[in-house]
């Protein structure tokens, strides 16, 4: 069985220097779960670890795909896996570090992906359009009671999706669930996942911190020359929060102190969003982040864990 670690949390949190000084301590190499650090050339924005911080211990999943390259969940999490594996065979500790709870999710849980005709999902919606949700939940419990124990019986949505997986693959979605959860790419693999608690207020002061001095250290700069050289803010890697409010200010559209309250704001909204994801999550270890002895703490939940 392969052991290994997640440290999950907001962005600013500290996750990156505690997943530093954990491998360091427990001969670990880090994974980045960062689903915006896996792109070339944006460095300054999306908080990459320095050159002397990946030379302290190995980084993997960062600098993987070009701007203009598509990144998702399901794409992410099989470059994980194998990753985790590499990692493992050498006799390292696999330790993922990074706020995306959905790619985290995907490498946990595997990606609940169905691929459906369009046309017959409209076609299957639309013949339900004057059905009741009391008769949608009746119907579900029929072909899928352990489906319909778990969905709301007003949860049109959910209640639509479950009966469209039966009628259109022919075998419910519990069942596509289990599945999913018996993928031999997961098979072997235990997460110690450790979370890092920290003050709404030190968040913020954190957050605020962390944008100025990203642009102390020229992330304007970073973008200019991306720009000059023929990235476009449309690709995917452009797209990442803060770049086309970076992108704006280039362009003069707006000045230095409205892009970067702006930024804040929006990294703000994003911490909160990842707060309320990790939250829901189940099994994690809470660790205050300005605990003093936080790396004693979280070593020893790995070396316990790794005992069993």
């Amino acid at each position: 069985m392969i052991t290994a670690v997640a440290i999950l949390g907001p962005t600013a949190s500290g996750k990156s220097r505690l997943a530093i000084d954990l491998a360091v301590r427990t001969n670990g190499e880090i994974l980045s779960i960062d689903s915006r650090q896996a792109y070339r050339n944006i460095d300054i924005g999306t908080a990459k670890p320095s050159r002397e911080e990946r030379g302290l211990v190995p980084h993997h999943l960062i600098d993987i795909f070009d701007l203009e390259e598509k990144n998702d969940a399901q794409k992410f999490a099989a470059l994980a896996h194998a990753a985790i594996r590499d990692v493992a065979s050498r006799g390292k500790i696999p330790v993922l570090v990074g706020g995306s709870g959905l790619y985290f999710r995907a490498i946990e849980k595997g990606f609940f992906d169905i691929a459906l005709e369009q046309a017959e999902r409209i076609a299957f919606a639309d013949s339900l359009r004057d059905v009741s949700n009391e008769s949608l939940h009746r119907r579900l419990s029929a072909v899928d009671p352990e489906s319909a124990r778990r969905i709301h019986p007003n949860d049109r949505y959910r209640l639509v999706r479950a009966l469209e997986v039966q009628a259109l693959t022919g075998f419910s979605l519990s069942e596509h669930v289990r599945r999913q959860r018996l993928d031999p790419s997961r098979e072997g693999i235990a997460f110690v996942k450790i979370g890092l608690r920290i003050d709404r207020s030190e968040l913020h002061r954190s957050i605020a911190e962390r944008a100025k001095g990203m642009f102390e250290r020229g992330w304007a700069e970073e973008v200019e020359r991306l720009l000059a050289g023929g990235a476009d803010p449309e690709w995917p890697g452009m797209r990442t929060l803060g770049y086309p409010q970076v992108v704006s200010l280039v362009r003069g559209e707006s000045r230095l102190e409205e892009t970067l309250e702006r930024v804040s704001e929006l990294t703000r909204q994003y911490a909160k969003r990842q707060v309320t994801w990790f939250r829901k999550e189940q099994e994690i270890h809470w660790l205050a982040a300005v605990d003093t002895g936080l790396v004693e703490r979280a070593a020893g939940l790995v070396e316990g864990f790794a005992r069993g």
